[in-house]
């Protein structure tokens, strides 16, 4: 390790994780930042990587990919290993994290794909349902991570969750309307007119829609 990695860390680790390695993990990837990889071990079946997300590294071992120095990754979350051998460098690690979600990409897809700091005057989505009497009918700012998008009538329905609002009653999640170009897991910010009690018809009911999303750089 040649830097702290604690931030790094506690991006990549969550309470578990499964899944096809190549497949987007359903919570989202958990890229802090672009991440490359600084050095490679090849195990097999597995790779340990050490990876590097700005001035941060940390090792990670994922199944094998056939990840090459320099090459750029989206990584999922995963479980740390504290003070792990790594005998093929003849080094202790302070933490391993296992992780089953990992993807090879290049260098701009390792960009759109890393958690973005949320632009200025944006609004958190569990404040727009609090607010949705007083906005609705405004222009609007949002950002957070495309949870979901469906394509239908000429329009991508992105489904984006920030982390603020309660699952439960259904103020975490908030749809944007748009003709823009969006992938799953992708942060993004949209400005929008807010509308609130929203009919599309064949059983369409929003409680708050953003229509006529463009993205906001």
């Amino acid at each position: 390790m040649r830097s702290s990695s604690l931030p790094l860390l506690a991006a990549l680790v969550a309470g578990g994780c499964g899944g096809a390695s190549d497949d987007a993990p359903p919570g989202g990837w958990a890229n802090a930042a672009p991440t490359t990889v600084e050095a490679v071990v090849d195990r097999g079946a597995h790779q340990l990587l050490e990876v590097r997300q700005g001035s941060l590294t940390t090792w990670v071992e994922v199944p094998s990919v056939g990840a090459r120095v320099g090459d750029h990754v989206l990584l999922g979350r995963g479980t740390a290993r504290a003070n792990v051998p790594i005998p093929e460098r003849s080094l202790r690690a302070p933490q391993v994290v296992d992780i089953e979600h990992v993807r090879v990409v290049d260098a701009e897809t390792a960009r759109r794909f890393a958690a973005r700091t949320a632009p200025a005057g944006s609004v958190p989505i569990a404040t727009v349902y609090a607010e949705l009497d007083r906005r609705a009918g405004s222009s609007i700012l949002v950002f957070g991570r495309a949870a979901r998008v469906a394509n239908a009538v000429g329009f991508s329905w992105v489904h984006l969750q920030d982390g603020s609002g309660d699952p439960s009653a259904e103020t975490n999640d908030l749809t944007v309307q748009t003709q823009e170009t969006v992938a799953e897991g992708q942060w993004v910010a949209f400005r929008g007119t807010l509308r609130r009690d929203v009919d599309l018809g064949f059983g369409y009911h929003y409680d708050a829609l953003v229509e006529g999303g463009t993205r906001v750089e």
